[in-house]
């Protein structure tokens, strides 16, 4: 990993040219690792960890199994391989043309393997590509639908305030609105009595028939 300092432009021209590196080898949050071990853990000796005997004993089998599978293998390919060139002469001549078919032979199996590895990496990139196409597909339609339930909220919350907007007191209705408040007065001003009674202020000229609000008892 390497970072370029002092750099003082960031054309390509100058990053291309531009010899001074900076190696970093990582990024640490704690101690760095040249000041070496801390003196409470210089002579601390970590614990082994124990495992259970019956998964020591099936580790213990896997283990031989694979190396006995590995051993069994190579002997094989080697028998089989000093076998070929056992049955050729002495002639280096000839020793060399069936080294050579013999390569030619792997090359052509090493090439078979790699076509068809090739085949399904680009199956699998493919698969790749069009599954991530359909999921931005899907996310882009989300999005729209989304965006159209959001204007459609917009719309209603215009619509809503057109409506509203028609009691509202402009320049053009003020003089009206204040002759109308004039000529309403509103109190808040009361009190309630027990049997649901308003009592109003003592600014606010009582109608003749009184005003009851239903109590509940």
């Amino acid at each position: 990993m390497y970072r370029l300092t002092n750099i003082c432009s960031s054309t390509l021209s100058d990053l291309t040219n531009y010899t001074k590196y900076e190696t970093v080898r990582y990024l640490r949050k704690r101690k760095p690792i040249h000041l070496g071990t801390a003196k409470s853990k210089l002579f601390r000796i970590p614990k082994r960890p124990v495992l259970p005997p019956d998964e020591k004993l099936e580790l213990m089998r896997l283990f031989n199994n694979y190396r006995t599978t590995m051993k069994s293998l190579r002997y094989y390919f080697m028998v089989n391989h000093s076998a070929e060139f056992a049955e050729v002469s002495e002639d280096p001549e000839e020793s060399r043309r069936v080294f050579l078919e013999d390569f030619q032979k792997c090359s052509e199996i090493n090439a078979k393997w790699n076509e068809k590895q090739k085949e399904l990496r680009e199956k699998d990139i493919a698969d790749q590509h069009e599954a991530e196409l359909t999921y931005v597909m899907q996310r882009l339609e989300l999005e729209k639908k989304k965006q159209q339930e959001k204007m459609e909220e917009i719309e209603e919350i215009v619509k809503a305030e057109k409506v509203a907007s028609k009691d509202f007191i402009t320049a053009e209705n003020l003089n009206e609105a204040i002759e109308r408040a004039l000529a309403n007065p509103v109190d808040y001003n009361f009190a309630l009595t027990p049997s649901g009674e308003k009592i109003l202020g003592r600014d606010t000229i009582p109608n003749k028939e009184k005003d009851t609000v239903s109590v509940k008892q």
